[in-house]
């Protein structure tokens, strides 16, 4: 959901995935006719997208708890969301409007309907949001108004992932305490501890991205040895 979002928070590892039925990936990718309410206070859960390297970014680099507020504007069908970005102690604000219609959340700076819309899809969780974006990247993101979902909520979250050929999910961080946060935007803040307290955590958990690293050369090794054959074949 998002994109300032996806922008300000940008991770995932490949792993082979089995296809459910399709009936059952009808269901579970199946917009939902109508958003009810979404107003009020939001948890940002797990994500998952087409590509290893954003949900590696986001899991094991920045490691974020991200958590939103959403009011609606004086405008019909306009909402304002205000984010809060917990990272390594670090904190930091984002706002941003959007138009929701029916199942669709479009993004404009006129809050017009140009861009490709977010989609809310089914979901059995009945305080979440499942959204499935395209336009700057593909991705599945996973909220809630509570701080941590069942088991049960995340392997539906999972199956919605299988579906669409994608990994398994991250689950963010769940440290929602704002109140000792230190800010990311002032001029004071030392830079080489907050990098320090990131390649700790890379030393620790460094086996999925590069693993993550790994398949995405591969992957685009064979992107660029199929697109010179194909050139190669069209010149006899």
């Amino acid at each position: 959901m998002m994109k300032t979002l996806c922008v300000a928070v940008v991770v995932l590892s490949l792993t082979s995935v089995c296809q459910p039925a399709p009936l059952v990936c009808e269901k579970l990718l199946k917009p939902v006719d109508k958003a009810s309410d979404i107003s009020g206070s939001w948890y940002f859960i797990a994500m998952t997208s087409n590509t290893c390297l954003v949900t590696t970014l986001l899991n094991y680099v920045s490691w974020p708890s991200v958590s939103l507020k959403i009011t609606s504007k004086n405008t019909p069908n306009v909402y304002e969301s205000n984010y809060i970005l917990k990272m390594y102690g670090y904190c930091d604000t984002a706002s941003e409007e959007f138009l929701l219609e029916n199942n669709k959340i479009f993004y404009d700076i006129n809050n017009t309907r140009v861009a490709e819309p977010d989609v809310l899809l089914q979901s059995g969780c009945s305080d979440c949001l499942v959204v499935k974006g395209e336009e700057n990247i593909d991705s599945l993101l996973l909220f809630s108004r509570r701080q941590n979902v069942s088991a049960a909520e995340l392997k539906e979250f999972e199956k919605q992932a299988e579906c669409l050929g994608w990994a398994k999910p991250e689950v963010l961080n769940t440290d929602h305490d704002m109140e000792n946060c230190l800010s990311l935007d002032t001029d004071d803040n030392d830079d080489s501890e907050l990098l320090s307290l990131i390649f700790q955590r890379l030393g620790k958990e460094y086996a999925v991205p590069l693993k993550c690293l790994s398949e995405s050369i591969q992957k685009y090794h064979k992107a660029v040895c199929e697109w010179v054959q194909q050139q190669w074949a069209t010149l006899w």
